[in-house]
C-alpha cells in the first residue's frame, strides 16, 4: 500500500484510539507517523518507536514536518480547530495529497446547525479546504461524520446529574439524536483510508463519508442509560431559547468560551445532532466490514 499517514492530536480523546487502530492496521500502510510538537511530547510517545511508527518533532505550519506523507488525519480539539487552515498549507506545501479535517461530529452541512458558533472553526475549515482543492488539482479530501461521541452524550455538560439520577435537556424526548462509540469511530476512519476515493461533493475533490451505530430519540437514550447502571433518570426538558438567551448574554459579557459552549448545549436533544440529517444524505455503514456497537452495547461496556 502506497499511502503513508502523519496524525495530528495524537494524544487526545480521539487522537489516542486513532493511533491504537493504525497501529492494529499498520500493514495496511507503507509508513505512519505522528506529529509532537515539542521534545517533551516526542518523549511521551518513545514507545511507539517499537510498534513501527514515526515519531515526528515539529512545528503544526511547518511543510518540513509533512514530508514524505501522503495522507494527513487531523483529530486536534477544540483549542487548535481554528489553525487547521494553516496546518492544511503547509501539508500540501510539503508534498501531503488528501487532508482528513477534524470533524467527527454531527453533520453541519444541516442549515439548522451550519451556523452554529461551535461549529465555525469547521466550516472555515472546510471553506479552506474547497478553495486549495481548486488551486492544486491533485489534493482531496474527506469529511468524516459520526454523529455524537456515544461516550459523551450523557455528560454534565448535556444537562445530567449523575448524583442526583436527573437530566435538564434543552429540547425535546423524542428528538433523535445519532451516536458512535469512540472505537467504532477510530476502526471507521482508518479503514476509510484504504477504500478507493470517489469523490460525493460539490467538487471532484471532496469526499463525505457518514457512519452512525444507533439513531434513537434522546428519551430513549436516558432510559439505555439508567438501564445499564441499573438507575432511572427523572428528565426535564427545556426550551431550546433559553439556551439561546444564555449564549447571547456570554457574548454581550465577553464570554467567548461561554458563547462557544452555550451555543452547542442543546445539540443532543435538539434533533441535529445526526450523522444524516442534511437532505440527500446516507449513511456509509455498508462500505465496511464489521457491525459497530450498539447504545446499549457501549453502555454496558462502560457500566457493567
Amino acid at each position: 500500500m502506497s499511502i503513508s499517514i502523519l496524525l495530528i492530536g495524537a494524544g487526545g480523546a480521539l487522537g489516542q484510539p486513532l493511533l491504537q487502530e493504525l497501529i492494529r492496521q499498520k500493514d495496511a500502510f507503507k509508513a505512519i507517523g505522528i506529529l509532537a510538537t515539542s521534545s517533551e511530547k516526542a518523549e511521551k510517545f518513545a514507545w511507539v518507536k517499537a510498534k513501527e511508527i514515526k515519531v515526528i518533532e515539529g512545528s503544526f505550519f511547518d511543510p518540513k514536518s509533512y514530508e514524505s506523507f501522503t495522507h494527513v488525519v487531523s483529530a486536534v480539539g477544540n483549542a487548535l480547530m481554528g489553525q487547521q487552515s494553516k496546518m492544511i498549507d503547509a501539508a500540501i506545501a510539503g508534498g501531503v495529497t488528501h487532508f482528513y479535517p477534524s470533524e467527527w461530529n454531527s453533520d453541519i452541512s444541516q442549515k439548522e446547525i451550519s451556523g452554529m458558533r461551535y461549529f465555525q472553526d469547521k466550516q472555515l475549515t472546510r471553506s479552506h479546504l474547497a478553495a486549495k482543492a481548486k488551486d492544486h488539482p491533485n489534493f482531496t479530501y474527506t469529511l468524516f461524520i459520526t454523529g455524537i461521541f456515544t461516550e459523551w452524550t450523557f455528560l454534565e455538560f448535556y444537562g445530567f446529574d449523575h448524583e442526583k439520577l436527573e437530566v435538564y435537556a434543552y429540547g425535546t424526548p423524542d428528538a433523535h439524536v445519532g451516536m458512535t462509540s469512540i472505537p467504532d469511530i477510530a476502526h471507521y476512519t482508518i479503514s476509510s483510508l484504504l477504500l478507493p476515493f470517489e469523490a460525493n461533493g460539490p467538487s471532484r475533490s471532496e469526499r463525505t463519508i457518514r457512519v452512525q451505530a444507533t439513531k434513537t430519540t434522546f428519551q430513549k437514550l436516558v432510559d439505555a442509560l439508567g438501564a445499564a447502571k441499573g438507575v432511572k433518570y427523572k428528565s426535564h426538558y427545556l426550551p431550546i431559547e433559553k439556551a439561546v438567551e444564555k449564549q447571547k448574554q456570554a457574548k454581550e459579557n465577553g464570554d467567548e468560551l461561554g458563547e462557544v459552549m452555550w451555543s452547542i448545549r442543546p445539540l443532543v436533544a435538539s434533533g441535529f445532532g445526526i450523522a444524516d440529517g442534511a437532505a440527500g444524505s446516507k449513511l456509509d455503514n455498508d462500505l465496511f466490514d464489521f457491525v459497530p456497537e450498539t447504545m446499549e452495547e457501549t453502555f454496558t461496556r462502560l457500566f457493567r
